[in-house]
C-alpha cells in the first residue's frame, strides 16, 4: 500500500503534504464547530449471496432515507467478498449502493476503479480486502463460475479467477494511487488536489461528485468540531512471537483446502435444495476464514524471521494525533474507526488472538496518550466512540474499568451488513480477563446483540446498518439508531431496536 500511493515520496515531502489527512469540501455549508449532525455506518457487506433477497441492497435501502443530510458515509471493512477482487466490485459493492455513486444509475457500465462518490463515502480496510485464493481452490471456483451463473443460485459463494492482490483492488477503488501517475504529471496532480491546508500542512480535498479518494490506508479528517480517525487494523494483528510453526499450520491448511474443496464440488451439483445448499455455504463460509487466517499466519512468521513486525509506524501516528486533537480547542470529541473489534462477544471473534492483539494495541496506544496529557485530560477519555466490523452482527458494549485507558468507553461493531452473520456466544454478554493477579474480572458487557436467529425478530437472521446522531455543543453527546431488517424464507422484515444514548 505504500509504494501504491507513494508513501513519503520526495515530490510530496518537497511541498508539505501530510498524506493522512484529508479536507471534505462542503462548498458553502460549512459546519460550525458545535453543530449537531448525523452520519451513516456499515460494514462486511459487499456479498452476491441470496442474490433475490440481497442483504447488502436491503440495508442499503434502509440507509437511503438517513442519506440527503448525513454529514459522510462509513464503512468498517471487507467492502467486497470474498477475496476483494475488482471484478467483485460490480455486482457486490456498486450494484446496492448505487444511490452513492455518481452516475449510480449506469453502475453497471461504469469501471470500479475510481469511482467518484456524489457524499462522503469512507472505508477502511478489512481482512477480505487484502485477500487472494490459493491456487488450487481458486482454479476450481474459476471453473465452476460458469456453472454456478447458469443455474442462477440464490446464493454466490463470492469467488472467481481472481483475489485482491494484495489489497491491489480496494487501491484502486478508494485511494490515490500515486504511483499510476507519470512522473512528469506527480506535480501537477498534487497542485490540483492537494491544495486543503490543515495545521499548517497540505493535504487531500475530498470533493463530492468531483474528487473523492482517499490519501492512504489510514487517514484522519473532522466535522463540525470532532475529529475521526479511520486506521488499517490489518497490520496491527501480528503477534510478537510465532504460536505454530510453519510445517503445522500448513498441514491444517492442506486439510481444511482439501474439505473446502469437496464442498466447491457439492456445490457444483443442480440437484441441492437451497436448505441444504445454505447448510454448505455456511460451513464453506467458516472454511474460507480459517484458511485465510491460517495463510496470514504462515506469512506472519516469515515476516517475524525477516524482523516485520507490528506497524508500530500507525500506532505512533494514532497516539501523536490524538494527543494534538485533545489539545486543540475546537476539538470537541474523538472517534476511532477501523476493522477489527478489540471487544466484542459474537462467538468466533471473542477469543480470537486478532481481538486480543488489537485490544492490547489499543490499551497501550491510549495508556500512552494518557501519560501524555496526565493533567491536560481531565476527566475527558482518550476517544468517545469505537467503532469497527469484522463481527458478523450490530453489538453496542462498554468497557467497565480494565485497569488502562479503554476503561468506561464505547464500543460498537457494525458487521452485519450484508455476509452470513454470526451469533453472540452461548457465555453471554460480559466478557472476563484473567487478570495478572490470578483472578477473573468482568471488562465489558455488551448491551445490544442483533445477529444469527435474532431473539427479538422470532429467530430471524438480523440484518443491519446503523445511525449515529451527534448533539449540538459539548461535552459530546451521543445518539445511536440501529437500523434492521431480518430475512427468513419468506421474505424480509423490518424490525429496530431502540435508539440508545451514549455515556461519554
Amino acid at each position: 500500500m505504500s509504494a501504491r500511493v507513494r508513501w513519503n515520496h520526495p515530490e510530496l515531502i518537497r511541498q508539505g503534504i501530510d498524506q493522512t489527512r484529508l479536507v471534505i469540501d462542503r462548498g458553502k455549508n460549512n459546519p460550525g464547530i458545535d453543530e449537531a449532525f448525523h452520519f451513516l455506518v456499515l460494514g462486511d457487506s459487499g456479498t452476491g449471496r441470496h442474490r433475490f433477497q440481497s442483504p447488502p441492497r436491503r440495508i442499503a435501502e434502509r440507509l437511503l432515507p438517513h442519506k440527503a443530510d448525513a454529514a459522510f458515509v462509513l464503512h468498517t471493512g471487507d467492502v467486497v467478498y470474498l477475496v476483494g477482487a475488482l471484478d467483485q466490485y460490480r455486482l457486490n459493492f456498486m450494484r446496492p449502493y448505487r444511490e452513492w455513486l455518481h452516475h449510480g444509475n449506469d453502475w453497471n457500465s461504469i469501471s470500479p476503479e475510481g469511482l467518484v462518490f456524489n457524499q462522503p463515502f469512507l472505508p477502511v480496510p478489512g481482512n477480505h480486502d487484502y485477500y487472494d485464493l490459493s491456487l488450487p481452490v481458486a482454479l476450481l471456483a474459476g471453473l465452476t463460475l460458469p456453472l454456478r451463473r447458469y443455474l442462477q443460485w440464490f446464493d454466490d459463494i463470492d469467488a472467481g479467477w481472481r483475489g485482491s492482490r494484495q489489497g491491489e483492488a480496494y487501491a484502486r477503488v478508494f485511494l490515490d494511487v500515486l504511483n499510476q501517475i507519470p512522473p512528469a504529471r506527480l506535480t501537477a496532480h498534487l497542485n490540483l488536489h492537494y491544495d486543503a491546508v490543515w495545521d499548517g500542512q497540505r493535504c487531500l480535498r475530498y470533493r463530492p461528485g468531483v474528487n473523492t479518494r482517499l490519501p492512504n490506508r489510514y487517514f484522519r479528517f473532522r466535522h463540525a468540531g470532532v475529529d475521526v480517525f479511520a486506521i488499517d487494523s490489518n497490520t496491527l494483528i501480528t503477534p510478537e512471537k510465532p504460536t505454530s510453526n510453519r510445517r503445522n499450520l500448513r498441514g491444517d491448511l492442506r486439510i481444511l483446502e482439501e474439505r473446502q474443496t469437496l464442498i466447491y464440488k457439492t456445490l457444483a451439483s443442480s440437484s441441492l435444495d437451497e436448505d441444504h445448499r445454505d447448510e454448505l455455504f455456511d460451513e464453506l463460509e467458516t472454511l474460507q476464514e480459517e484458511c485465510f487466517d491460517l495463510q496470514r499466519q504462515i506469512n506472519q512468521i516469515n515476516q517475524i524471521k525477516q524482523g516485520v513486525m507490528v506497524d508500530h509506524e500507525q500506532l505512533e501516528w494514532l497516539k501523536e494525533g490524538l494527543i494534538a486533537s485533545h489539545r486543540d480547542p475546537s476539538v470537541r470529541g474523538r472517534i476511532l474507526t477501523m476493522h477489527h473489534p478489540a471487544y466484542v462477544t459474537e462467538k468466533t471473534k471473542c477469543n480470537q488472538a486478532d481481538t486480543h492483539a488489537i485490544r492490547r494495541q489499543l490499551r497501550d496506544v491510549f495508556d500512552a496518550v494518557v501519560r501524555a496529557l496526565g493533567e491536560e485530560l481531565g476527566s475527558t477519555k482518550p476517544v468517545d466512540l469505537v467503532l469497527s466490523g469484522h463481527a458478523h452482527c450490530l453489538e453496542v458494549l462498554r468497557t467497565h474499568d480494565t485497569g488502562h485507558a479503554d476503561s468506561h468507553l464505547n464500543w460498537v461493531i457494525c458487521g452485519g451488513s450484508g455476509y452470513g452473520l454470526r451469533s453472540q456466544r452461548r457465555e453471554g454478554a460480559e466478557l472476563i480477563e484473567d487478570q495478572a493477579e490470578g483472578e477473573a474480572k468482568v471488562v465489558a458487557t455488551s448491551k445490544l446483540f442483533v445477529g444469527r436467529n435474532w431473539t427479538a425478530a422470532q429467530g430471524r437472521n438480523g440484518y443491519s446498518g446503523l445511525r449515529v446522531d451527534i448533539a449540538e455543543g459539548r461535552p459530546l453527546s451521543i445518539r445511536l439508531t440501529p437500523l434492521v431488517s431480518c430475512r427468513d424464507s419468506n421474505g424480509w422484515l423490518d424490525a429496530d431496536p431502540e435508539p440508545i444514548t451514549l455515556r461519554t
